[in-house]
């Protein structure tokens, strides 16, 4: 087993290889018939899912404390935000995605939360279950049009604002050692947090950093409706 570093050649061959089928795949469905997408909608929910019940198994029962295995990061609610949008088609829930995805499942491939590095089954499978949330995100936006708009970006921060306040009294309910949406300690790891301050205080610098990334995020469309206006 290879300890994980992130300038190893593995690990940016590996994310370069994620980002060209998030980008380039979706484009491959545009004329596809409706049996088709659906079995592609099926595989990513399936990979998502599959992620999902390893992690559980992998940091809940493998580790001995179900605490550290439940749903509740901040992944979890994207992966379950875009599966919602594949069934019911609502832009709610893609917009949660959209935000969410790319701010979260974007940063777990840049700057994965794993041990070991490529060919290990928890660095495939880390890499695989979070591209797949971005891979549904650019299906909604490429397939189905799918696009936000100045007004969800506010209401997508409302709701993130909300679910980050319940996370304090969730992990305190959890006890240790619960640290979901890592507002009690820093994520391990080499990430953007061992920039920001001490934990606490670090989840301060998180959000405003959370509201410049949704807001960039949306940059590119505003420029665009304004190229368009002119």
């Amino acid at each position: 087993m290879i300890d994980f570093s992130l300038s190893s050649s593995s690990h940016i061959v590996f994310t370069i290889i994620c980002i060209a089928f998030i980008v380039f795949l979706p484009r491959l469905f545009i004329d596809k018939s409706n049996v088709i997408k659906n079995i592609l909608l099926m595989v990513i929910t399936s990979l998502i899912l599959t992620n999902q019940g390893m992690d559980f198994f992998r940091e809940g029962y493998g580790a001995g404390n179900w605490k550290l295995g439940l749903p509740l990061h901040l992944c979890d609610f994207s992966s379950a935000s875009i599966i919602l949008y594949f069934v019911t088609k609502r832009r709610e829930f893609f917009l949660f995605a959209f935000f969410a995805g790319f701010s979260g499942a974007g940063m777990a491939i840049l700057t994965p939360d794993v041990l070991y590095s490529f060919p290990h089954i928890d660095y495939i499978r880390h890499m695989i279950g979070h591209s797949m949330i971005l891979l549904g995100v650019t299906y909604a936006i490429i397939v189905d049009s799918q696009r936000p708009r100045l007004n969800d970006v506010h209401r997508v921060l409302a709701a993130l604002t909300v679910f980050l306040l319940l996370m304090y009294p969730i992990n305190f309910l959890l006890g240790p050692p619960a640290n979901y949406w890592f507002v009690i300690e820093k994520p391990p790891g080499f990430n953007v947090t061992d920039l920001m301050r001490d934990a606490p205080y670090h989840m301060i610098d998180v959000y405003i950093l959370a509201v410049i990334v949704c807001y960039s995020l949306y940059l590119p469309y505003f420029i665009k409706d304004r190229t368009n206006k002119a």
